[in-house]
């Protein structure tokens, strides 16, 4: 059986996309392949410092992460987006068109995930903080529960 794919989408996929991935892999388990990608063009760049540490700290490695650009994804594969912000899904809507994806925005009621980038570590552990928060749910709609 082929995995679903489900793509996590930030702004420069270095810092939020990358943390989000990792732990949306964990919820979603084996039946799932979580990748994650930006809507700037900007490749090949390391995870931030900041996230690599944050998510050390939860045994994940993401120093092997080098980031890219949507637009070199096979946009087709994927079912599920999962945005970091309404601007960001509006962005990835326009470039997918694919009918019958779900697109969701993390934490969308109280304006999505912010950017800890240029923040200090404490932005980077307060962003994981939220995502623990609201990523199961986000894996409960992409189960369809």
């Amino acid at each position: 059986m082929q995995k679903k794919k489900v793509l996590c989408v930030c702004a420069g996929n270095t810092c939020r996309s990358p943390m989000m991935a990792a732990l949306l892999q964990k919820l979603l388990g084996d039946e799932y392949l979580v990748e994650s990608a930006g809507i700037r063009v900007e490749t090949a760049r390391p995870a931030n410092a900041h996230s690599i540490l944050c998510m050390k700290e939860r045994e994940i490695d993401l120093s092997g992460h080098r980031s890219r650009w949507i637009g070199d994804t096979n946009i087709s594969q994927f079912s599920h987006f999962v945005c970091v912000h309404e601007n960001v899904e509006d962005v990835v809507r326009r470039v997918a068109r694919i009918n019958g994806a779900m697109f969701l925005t993390a934490n969308k009621d109280c304006g999505g995930i912010p950017d800890p980038y240029g923040k200090g570590l404490p932005a980077y552990r307060e962003c994981l903080d939220l995502l623990d928060k609201v990523l199961p749910d986000i894996a409960k709609q992409i189960r369809g529960c």
